[in-house]
C-alpha cells in the first residue's frame, strides 16, 4: 500500500460521520477526473473502472442518507444521486465528456455545500460551548427585558393562588 492510500485509510478510520461524507464526495470527484483522463487517452478499461467506482461511491452516499431526520431533503438527494448514477452509465456507454463533466459539477456543488454546512456546524458548536461556559451571559440573553429583576438574580417564584 502506498503512502497516499495509507493516509486515506487513516483519515477514514479517524473521521467523524460528517467528515466521511466529505471524503466520499472528494473520492467521487477524483474518480471522475480519472474517468475523464481515461476518456481522453482512449483507455476504455480504466474509464470503466473509474465510472464504476464513482457509481459505487454514489451508492454509499445514498445509503448514508437519514430519511428519518428530514425526509424531503433525503428524498431530493437520493433522486440526485440516482440521476448522477444514470448519467455516469450513459457517459461511459456513449463516451460522453459532457455527461462526466455534468456529474463532476453536481458533485463539486454538493461538496462545497457540505463544506459550508460543516463550517456552520463547527461555528454553532463553538458558539454553544461559549454560551455554556458563560452561564451569566446566557441567562441575561434569555431573560425578560421588561423585568425589574437583575439578570443575575434568580427569577421570582410566582404563586398562582387567588
Amino acid at each position: 500500500m502506498n503512502r497516499q492510500n495509507e493516509y486515506l485509510s487513516q483519515r477514514v478510520e479517524t473521521a467523524s460521520p460528517v467528515e466521511l461524507i466529505r471524503i466520499l464526495y472528494e473520492a467521487a470527484l477524483r474518480t471522475l477526473d480519472e474517468a475523464l483522463a481515461a476518456l481522453y487517452s482512449g483507455d476504455i478499461l480504466k474509464r470503466g473502472r473509474a465510472v464504476t467506482k464513482a457509481i459505487e461511491i454514489l451508492s454509499e452516499l445514498q445509503m448514508s442518507l437519514r430519511c428519518d431526520v428530514q425526509p424531503e431533503y433525503s428524498n431530493t438527494l437520493a433522486g440526485l444521486y440516482s440521476y448522477m448514477q444514470q448519467q455516469l452509465i450513459r457517459a461511459h456507454a456513449e463516451q460522453s465528456e459532457s455527461r462526466l463533466q455534468e456529474v463532476a459539477r453536481l458533485l463539486r456543488t454538493l461538496l462545497e455545500g457540505w463544506i459550508g454546512a460543516m463550517q456552520n456546524l463547527a461555528t454553532g458548536t463553538e458558539s454553544h460551548a461559549a454560551l455554556e461556559s458563560q452561564p451569566e451571559a446566557h441567562a441575561a440573553s434569555t431573560s425578560n427585558p421588561y423585568s425589574t429583576d437583575s439578570p443575575s438574580a434568580p427569577p421570582a417564584v410566582r404563586s398562582w393562588r387567588l
